[in-house]
Protein backbone atom coordinates (compact mmCIF):
# COMPACT_ATOMS: atom_id res chain seq x y z
CA UNK A 1 0.00 0.00 0.00
CA UNK A 2 1.37 3.40 -0.94
CA UNK A 3 2.21 6.02 1.63
CA UNK A 4 -0.38 8.36 0.11
CA UNK A 5 -3.13 5.75 0.35
CA UNK A 6 -2.15 4.95 3.93
CA UNK A 7 -2.33 8.62 4.90
CA UNK A 8 -5.81 8.87 3.35
CA UNK A 9 -6.91 5.78 5.29
CA UNK A 10 -5.49 7.34 8.46
CA UNK A 11 -7.65 10.43 7.94
CA UNK A 12 -10.74 8.28 7.38
CA UNK A 13 -10.01 6.17 10.47
CA UNK A 14 -9.50 9.28 12.59
CA UNK A 15 -12.88 10.59 11.47
CA UNK A 16 -14.71 7.29 11.97
CA UNK A 17 -13.00 6.57 15.28
CA UNK A 18 -13.83 10.04 16.56
CA UNK A 19 -17.50 9.54 15.69
CA UNK A 20 -17.46 6.03 17.20
CA UNK A 21 -16.18 7.43 20.48
CA UNK A 22 -19.50 9.18 20.82
CA UNK A 23 -21.70 6.47 19.32
CA UNK A 24 -24.66 4.99 21.15
CA UNK A 25 -25.39 8.27 22.92
CA UNK A 26 -28.42 10.53 22.69
CA UNK A 27 -26.28 13.37 21.37
CA UNK A 28 -27.56 14.60 18.01
CA UNK A 29 -25.27 13.33 15.23
CA UNK A 30 -25.34 16.79 13.68
CA UNK A 31 -23.79 18.19 16.85
CA UNK A 32 -20.93 15.68 16.58
CA UNK A 33 -20.40 16.55 12.92
CA UNK A 34 -20.39 20.24 13.78
CA UNK A 35 -17.76 19.73 16.48
CA UNK A 36 -15.63 17.71 14.09
CA UNK A 37 -15.95 20.09 11.16
CA UNK A 38 -15.31 23.23 13.23
CA UNK A 39 -12.60 21.95 15.54
CA UNK A 40 -10.88 18.88 14.12
CA UNK A 41 -11.12 18.39 10.38
CA UNK A 42 -8.92 21.18 9.02
CA UNK A 43 -6.12 21.03 11.62
CA UNK A 44 -5.85 17.22 11.36
CA UNK A 45 -6.01 17.15 7.57
CA UNK A 46 -3.54 20.03 7.25
CA UNK A 47 -1.03 18.42 9.60
CA UNK A 48 -1.23 15.09 7.77
CA UNK A 49 -0.81 16.93 4.46
CA UNK A 50 2.35 18.70 5.68
CA UNK A 51 3.75 15.48 7.13
CA UNK A 52 3.23 13.67 3.82
CA UNK A 53 4.53 16.49 1.59
CA UNK A 54 7.04 18.51 3.66
CA UNK A 55 8.32 16.35 6.52
CA UNK A 56 12.00 15.53 5.93
CA UNK A 57 11.64 11.90 7.07
CA UNK A 58 8.24 11.32 5.52
CA UNK A 59 9.34 7.95 4.13
CA UNK A 60 9.75 6.66 7.69
CA UNK A 61 6.30 7.74 8.93
CA UNK A 62 4.22 4.95 10.51
CA UNK A 63 0.65 6.13 10.04
CA UNK A 64 -0.68 3.47 12.41
CA UNK A 65 1.33 5.11 15.17
CA UNK A 66 0.15 8.54 14.04
CA UNK A 67 -3.45 7.35 14.35
CA UNK A 68 -2.83 5.79 17.77
CA UNK A 69 -1.25 9.04 18.98
CA UNK A 70 -4.20 11.04 17.63
CA UNK A 71 -6.76 8.86 19.39
CA UNK A 72 -4.72 8.85 22.59
CA UNK A 73 -4.58 12.64 22.39
CA UNK A 74 -8.37 12.86 22.12
CA UNK A 75 -8.76 10.85 25.31
CA UNK A 76 -5.92 12.67 27.12
CA UNK A 77 -7.68 15.93 26.36
CA UNK A 78 -10.57 14.85 28.59
CA UNK A 79 -8.20 15.27 31.56
CA UNK A 80 -9.83 12.26 33.22
CA UNK A 81 -7.55 9.75 35.01
CA UNK A 82 -10.08 6.98 34.35
CA UNK A 83 -10.35 7.56 30.59
CA UNK A 84 -7.63 5.96 28.49
CA UNK A 85 -6.85 4.61 25.04
CA UNK A 86 -5.29 1.20 24.32
CA UNK A 87 -3.81 0.52 20.90
CA UNK A 88 -4.50 -2.75 19.05
CA UNK A 89 -1.48 -4.51 20.55
CA UNK A 90 -2.36 -3.44 24.07
CA UNK A 91 -5.93 -4.67 23.56
CA UNK A 92 -4.60 -8.02 22.36
CA UNK A 93 -2.30 -8.30 25.37
CA UNK A 94 -5.06 -7.38 27.81
CA UNK A 95 -7.29 -10.09 26.32
CA UNK A 96 -4.78 -12.88 26.77
CA UNK A 97 -6.06 -15.25 29.43
CA UNK A 98 -3.61 -16.26 32.11
CA UNK A 99 -3.03 -20.01 32.23
CA UNK A 100 -1.77 -21.93 35.23
CA UNK A 101 -0.19 -20.24 38.23
CA UNK A 102 1.09 -16.73 37.78
CA UNK A 103 2.63 -14.20 40.09
CA UNK A 104 2.12 -10.51 40.61
CA UNK A 105 2.80 -7.69 43.04
CA UNK A 106 -0.72 -7.34 44.43
CA UNK A 107 -1.72 -3.84 43.33
CA UNK A 108 -4.69 -2.24 41.62
CA UNK A 109 -3.46 0.43 39.22
CA UNK A 110 -4.64 3.00 36.69
CA UNK A 111 -2.72 4.69 33.90
CA UNK A 112 -1.70 8.34 34.23
CA UNK A 113 -1.58 9.32 30.56
CA UNK A 114 -0.23 12.81 31.25
CA UNK A 115 2.76 11.54 33.21
CA UNK A 116 2.95 8.30 31.18
CA UNK A 117 3.25 6.28 34.36
CA UNK A 118 1.39 3.60 36.29
CA UNK A 119 -0.50 5.15 39.21
CA UNK A 120 -1.20 2.90 42.19
CA UNK A 121 -4.80 2.87 43.40
CA UNK A 122 -4.28 0.34 46.18
CA UNK A 123 -1.85 -2.35 47.36
CA UNK A 124 -3.50 -5.53 48.67
CA UNK A 125 -2.73 -6.52 52.26
CA UNK A 126 -0.11 -9.24 52.61
CA UNK A 127 1.20 -8.92 49.04
CA UNK A 128 4.71 -7.89 47.93
CA UNK A 129 3.45 -4.38 47.08
CA UNK A 130 1.98 -3.94 50.56
CA UNK A 131 5.05 -5.29 52.34
CA UNK A 132 7.29 -3.01 50.28
CA UNK A 133 5.39 0.04 51.56
CA UNK A 134 3.79 1.06 48.26
CA UNK A 135 0.73 3.25 48.72
CA UNK A 136 -2.07 4.96 46.82
CA UNK A 137 -0.93 7.58 44.25
CA UNK A 138 2.65 6.27 44.06
CA UNK A 139 3.83 6.36 40.44
CA UNK A 140 5.65 3.43 38.82
CA UNK A 141 7.80 4.97 36.09
CA UNK A 142 9.86 1.96 34.99
CA UNK A 143 9.81 -1.84 35.27
CA UNK A 144 13.06 -3.81 35.05
CA UNK A 145 14.72 -0.78 33.52
CA UNK A 146 12.07 -0.22 30.82
CA UNK A 147 10.36 3.19 31.09
CA UNK A 148 6.56 2.97 31.22
CA UNK A 149 6.49 5.89 28.77
CA UNK A 150 8.07 3.59 26.17
CA UNK A 151 6.50 0.18 26.87
CA UNK A 152 3.02 1.53 27.65
CA UNK A 153 0.39 0.55 30.18
CA UNK A 154 -0.07 -3.11 29.25
CA UNK A 155 3.63 -3.55 28.58
CA UNK A 156 4.37 -2.46 32.15
CA UNK A 157 1.58 -4.64 33.56
CA UNK A 158 2.88 -7.70 31.73
CA UNK A 159 6.43 -7.03 32.89
CA UNK A 160 5.27 -6.93 36.52
CA UNK A 161 3.57 -10.31 36.12
CA UNK A 162 5.57 -13.50 36.11
CA UNK A 163 6.32 -16.77 37.83
CA UNK A 164 5.88 -16.66 41.62
CA UNK A 165 9.24 -16.44 43.33
CA UNK A 166 10.95 -14.45 40.59
CA UNK A 167 12.04 -10.86 41.17
CA UNK A 168 11.20 -7.61 39.44
CA UNK A 169 12.68 -4.13 39.88
CA UNK A 170 10.37 -1.13 39.77
CA UNK A 171 11.16 2.57 39.89
CA UNK A 172 8.76 4.52 42.07
CA UNK A 173 8.10 8.22 42.52
CA UNK A 174 6.04 9.66 45.38
CA UNK A 175 4.82 13.22 45.83
CA UNK A 176 7.24 15.08 48.09
CA UNK A 177 10.29 13.11 46.97
CA UNK A 178 13.12 14.85 45.15
CA UNK A 179 13.84 11.81 42.98
CA UNK A 180 12.49 8.36 42.18
CA UNK A 181 13.59 5.23 44.05
CA UNK A 182 14.24 1.74 42.72
CA UNK A 183 13.13 -1.28 44.72
CA UNK A 184 13.20 -5.02 44.09
CA UNK A 185 10.19 -7.20 44.84
CA UNK A 186 9.52 -10.91 44.54
CA UNK A 187 6.39 -11.91 42.65
CA UNK A 188 3.87 -13.91 44.65
CA UNK A 189 0.68 -15.81 44.01
CA UNK A 190 -2.04 -13.40 45.09
CA UNK A 191 -4.18 -14.56 47.98
CA UNK A 192 -7.41 -16.37 47.26
CA UNK A 193 -9.50 -15.70 50.38
CA UNK A 194 -10.82 -12.15 50.51
CA UNK A 195 -12.95 -12.11 53.69
CA UNK A 196 -11.05 -12.91 56.88
CA UNK A 197 -12.49 -12.65 60.36
CA UNK A 198 -11.67 -12.93 64.03
CA UNK A 199 -13.56 -12.67 67.32
CA UNK A 200 -11.68 -11.20 70.30
CA UNK A 201 -12.34 -9.44 73.59
CA UNK A 202 -11.16 -6.12 74.95
CA UNK A 203 -12.03 -5.21 78.54
CA UNK A 204 -14.86 -7.75 78.49
CA UNK A 205 -16.30 -6.34 75.24
CA UNK A 206 -16.64 -9.02 72.54
CA UNK A 207 -15.78 -7.80 69.04
CA UNK A 208 -16.25 -9.38 65.64
CA UNK A 209 -13.57 -8.19 63.20
CA UNK A 210 -13.87 -8.68 59.41
CA UNK A 211 -11.16 -7.77 56.90
CA UNK A 212 -12.31 -7.64 53.27
CA UNK A 213 -9.38 -7.36 50.85
CA UNK A 214 -11.41 -6.88 47.64
CA UNK A 215 -14.84 -7.40 46.08
CA UNK A 216 -14.05 -10.50 44.03
CA UNK A 217 -16.19 -13.30 42.64
CA UNK A 218 -16.14 -15.29 45.89
CA UNK A 219 -16.19 -12.36 48.31
CA UNK A 220 -19.96 -12.38 48.96
CA UNK A 221 -20.00 -16.10 49.87
CA UNK A 222 -16.90 -15.64 52.03
CA UNK A 223 -18.54 -12.66 53.72
CA UNK A 224 -21.64 -14.74 54.50
CA UNK A 225 -19.43 -17.38 56.10
CA UNK A 226 -17.65 -14.76 58.21
CA UNK A 227 -20.91 -13.16 59.40
CA UNK A 228 -22.49 -16.52 60.25
CA UNK A 229 -19.45 -17.47 62.32
CA UNK A 230 -19.48 -14.10 64.12
CA UNK A 231 -23.23 -14.30 64.73
CA UNK A 232 -22.76 -17.60 66.59
CA UNK A 233 -20.30 -15.87 68.94
CA UNK A 234 -22.91 -13.31 70.16
CA UNK A 235 -20.55 -10.35 69.80
CA UNK A 236 -21.15 -6.86 71.23
CA UNK A 237 -19.95 -4.95 68.17
CA UNK A 238 -18.47 -5.21 64.65
CA UNK A 239 -15.33 -3.77 63.04
CA UNK A 240 -15.46 -3.92 59.25
CA UNK A 241 -12.04 -3.21 57.72
CA UNK A 242 -11.93 -1.94 54.12
CA UNK A 243 -8.46 -0.41 54.29
CA UNK A 244 -6.36 -1.11 51.18
CA UNK A 245 -9.40 -2.61 49.47
CA UNK A 246 -9.23 -1.48 45.80
CA UNK A 247 -12.81 -2.48 45.00
CA UNK A 248 -14.03 -4.98 42.42
CA UNK A 249 -17.39 -6.07 41.06
CA UNK A 250 -20.38 -3.77 41.53
CA UNK A 251 -22.79 -6.68 41.95
CA UNK A 252 -20.63 -8.10 44.75
CA UNK A 253 -20.58 -4.71 46.49
CA UNK A 254 -24.40 -4.65 46.32
CA UNK A 255 -24.63 -8.20 47.73
CA UNK A 256 -22.34 -7.36 50.66
CA UNK A 257 -23.96 -3.98 51.33
CA UNK A 258 -27.32 -5.78 51.45
CA UNK A 259 -26.03 -7.86 54.37
CA UNK A 260 -25.77 -4.64 56.42
CA UNK A 261 -28.57 -2.53 54.90
CA UNK A 262 -32.19 -3.64 54.97
CA UNK A 263 -34.44 -1.14 53.20
CA UNK A 264 -32.44 1.98 52.33
CA UNK A 265 -30.57 3.10 49.22
CA UNK A 266 -27.12 1.60 48.67
CA UNK A 267 -25.98 3.76 45.75
CA UNK A 268 -27.30 5.77 42.81
CA UNK A 269 -25.67 5.48 39.38
CA UNK A 270 -26.14 8.49 37.09
CA UNK A 271 -25.31 8.00 33.42
CA UNK A 272 -24.15 10.34 30.65
CA UNK A 273 -27.64 10.58 29.14
CA UNK A 274 -29.24 11.85 32.34
CA UNK A 275 -30.77 8.50 33.31
CA UNK A 276 -30.13 7.10 36.75
CA UNK A 277 -30.40 3.81 38.59
CA UNK A 278 -31.20 3.74 42.31
CA UNK A 279 -29.83 0.53 43.81
CA UNK A 280 -31.75 -0.96 46.75
CA UNK A 281 -30.67 -3.88 49.01
CA UNK A 282 -31.41 -7.52 48.30
CA UNK A 283 -33.55 -8.35 51.33
CA UNK A 284 -32.67 -12.06 51.28
CA UNK A 285 -28.99 -11.17 51.88
CA UNK A 286 -29.62 -9.24 55.10
CA UNK A 287 -28.25 -10.34 58.50
CA UNK A 288 -30.75 -9.15 61.09
CA UNK A 289 -28.33 -9.46 64.03
CA UNK A 290 -26.28 -6.55 62.60
CA UNK A 291 -29.20 -4.16 63.13
CA UNK A 292 -28.73 -4.38 66.90
CA UNK A 293 -24.96 -3.86 67.02
CA UNK A 294 -22.65 -0.83 66.90
CA UNK A 295 -20.50 -1.01 63.75
CA UNK A 296 -17.22 0.74 62.95
CA UNK A 297 -15.88 0.89 59.40
CA UNK A 298 -12.14 1.35 58.78
CA UNK A 299 -10.97 3.04 55.55
CA UNK A 300 -7.90 4.77 54.15
CA UNK A 301 -6.56 6.39 50.97
CA UNK A 302 -6.39 2.96 49.30
CA UNK A 303 -10.09 2.21 49.86
CA UNK A 304 -11.48 2.69 46.35
CA UNK A 305 -14.39 2.12 44.00
CA UNK A 306 -16.65 -0.64 45.41
CA UNK A 307 -15.16 0.05 48.85
CA UNK A 308 -16.40 3.62 48.53
CA UNK A 309 -19.86 2.44 47.50
CA UNK A 310 -19.92 0.38 50.71
CA UNK A 311 -18.52 3.25 52.79
CA UNK A 312 -20.99 5.80 51.43
CA UNK A 313 -23.91 3.44 52.02
CA UNK A 314 -23.00 2.65 55.62
CA UNK A 315 -22.06 6.24 56.46
CA UNK A 316 -25.02 8.06 54.86
CA UNK A 317 -27.51 5.56 56.27
CA UNK A 318 -25.94 5.97 59.73
CA UNK A 319 -25.26 2.26 60.05
CA UNK A 320 -21.55 2.58 60.83
CA UNK A 321 -19.08 5.10 62.21
CA UNK A 322 -16.28 5.58 59.65
CA UNK A 323 -12.74 5.83 61.02
CA UNK A 324 -9.44 6.36 59.19
CA UNK A 325 -8.45 8.70 56.36
CA UNK A 326 -10.20 10.06 53.26
CA UNK A 327 -10.87 7.35 50.67
CA UNK A 328 -9.41 7.28 47.14
CA UNK A 329 -12.20 8.96 45.18
CA UNK A 330 -13.01 6.64 42.27
CA UNK A 331 -16.70 6.85 41.40
CA UNK A 332 -16.39 6.43 37.64
CA UNK A 333 -18.41 3.79 35.79
CA UNK A 334 -16.14 2.77 32.92
CA UNK A 335 -17.03 1.12 29.61
CA UNK A 336 -14.56 -0.28 27.05
CA UNK A 337 -15.46 0.83 23.50
CA UNK A 338 -13.80 -0.96 20.54
CA UNK A 339 -12.60 1.19 17.64
CA UNK A 340 -12.30 0.35 13.95
CA UNK A 341 -8.48 0.32 14.01
CA UNK A 342 -8.41 -2.47 16.62
CA UNK A 343 -7.80 -0.07 19.47
CA UNK A 344 -10.05 0.44 22.45
CA UNK A 345 -11.05 3.45 24.52
CA UNK A 346 -12.08 3.14 28.15
CA UNK A 347 -14.59 5.90 28.78
CA UNK A 348 -16.29 6.84 32.06
CA UNK A 349 -20.00 6.80 31.18
CA UNK A 350 -21.42 7.59 34.61
CA UNK A 351 -20.72 8.27 38.26
CA UNK A 352 -21.69 6.58 41.51
CA UNK A 353 -23.46 8.83 44.02
CA UNK A 354 -23.79 8.06 47.73
CA UNK A 355 -27.32 7.76 49.24
CA UNK A 356 -27.17 11.44 50.27
CA UNK A 357 -26.44 12.41 46.65
CA UNK A 358 -22.72 13.11 47.04
CA UNK A 359 -20.44 12.74 44.02
CA UNK A 360 -17.19 11.62 45.65
CA UNK A 361 -15.25 11.25 42.38
CA UNK A 362 -11.64 12.49 42.76
CA UNK A 363 -12.60 13.73 46.24
CA UNK A 364 -13.18 10.58 48.29
CA UNK A 365 -15.25 10.14 51.44
CA UNK A 366 -14.25 11.89 54.65
CA UNK A 367 -14.31 9.63 57.73
CA UNK A 368 -16.38 10.55 60.78
CA UNK A 369 -13.21 10.25 62.86
CA UNK A 370 -9.95 11.07 61.08
CA UNK A 371 -6.85 9.29 62.33
CA UNK A 372 -3.73 8.18 60.45
CA UNK A 373 -1.45 5.19 60.93
CA UNK A 374 2.32 5.83 60.80
CA UNK A 375 3.56 6.01 57.20
CA UNK A 376 5.53 3.07 55.80
CA UNK A 377 9.00 3.45 54.35
CA UNK A 378 9.64 2.00 50.90
CA UNK A 379 11.82 -1.14 51.00
CA UNK A 380 12.96 -4.14 48.98
CA UNK A 381 10.96 -7.34 49.40
CA UNK A 382 13.06 -10.13 47.95
CA UNK A 383 11.48 -12.88 50.02
CA UNK A 384 7.86 -13.08 51.08
CA UNK A 385 6.48 -15.76 53.33
CA UNK A 386 2.87 -16.83 52.78
CA UNK A 387 0.76 -14.73 55.14
CA UNK A 388 -2.61 -16.34 55.87
CA UNK A 389 -3.60 -16.44 52.27
CA UNK A 390 -5.57 -19.69 52.53
CA UNK A 391 -7.14 -19.27 55.95
CA UNK A 392 -10.20 -17.34 57.05
CA UNK A 393 -8.55 -16.14 60.28
CA UNK A 394 -7.60 -12.46 60.26
CA UNK A 395 -4.42 -11.20 61.89
CA UNK A 396 -4.75 -8.04 64.00
CA UNK A 397 -2.26 -5.90 65.91
CA UNK A 398 -4.12 -3.22 67.92
CA UNK A 399 -0.98 -2.07 69.71
CA UNK A 400 0.72 -0.98 66.47
CA UNK A 401 -2.43 -0.22 64.47
CA UNK A 402 -3.68 3.09 65.86
CA UNK A 403 -6.74 3.14 63.58
CA UNK A 404 -7.84 -0.29 64.80
CA UNK A 405 -7.14 0.71 68.38
CA UNK A 406 -9.37 3.77 67.93
CA UNK A 407 -12.09 1.59 66.39
CA UNK A 408 -12.07 -0.63 69.49
CA UNK A 409 -12.37 2.41 71.77
CA UNK A 410 -15.29 3.78 69.75
CA UNK A 411 -17.11 0.41 69.80
CA UNK A 412 -16.76 0.09 73.56
CA UNK A 413 -18.27 3.59 73.89
CA UNK A 414 -21.31 2.50 71.85
CA UNK A 415 -20.07 3.05 68.30
CA UNK A 416 -20.00 6.86 68.32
Amino acid sequence: MSKKMKSIITVVLIISSFVLLLANTKTDTRDIEKIYLEKFQNPIYSLLYYIEHMYYERDKVDYDKVLDSTLKGLVDGLNDPFAWYLDAQQVKESDIEESGEYGGLGILVSYDSKLEAIRIVSPMVGTPAYEAGLQADDLIISVDGSPVSEIGYMGAINKMRGTPGTTVEIEVFREGWEEAKKITLVRAKIETITAKYKVFEDNGFKIGYIKLTNFGEKSASEMRKALKAIEREHVDGIIFDLRNNPGGYLNVAIDIASMFIKDKTIVTVRYFDGSEEVVKPKTFEHFDFLDKLPIVLLVNKSSASASEIMTGALKDNKIATVIGTTTYGKAAVQRPIPLENGGEVWLPIGHYFTPNGNDIHLKGIEPDIKIENPKKELKNVEKLEAKNTTTYEAVIDPENDVQLKKAIEVLIMGGK
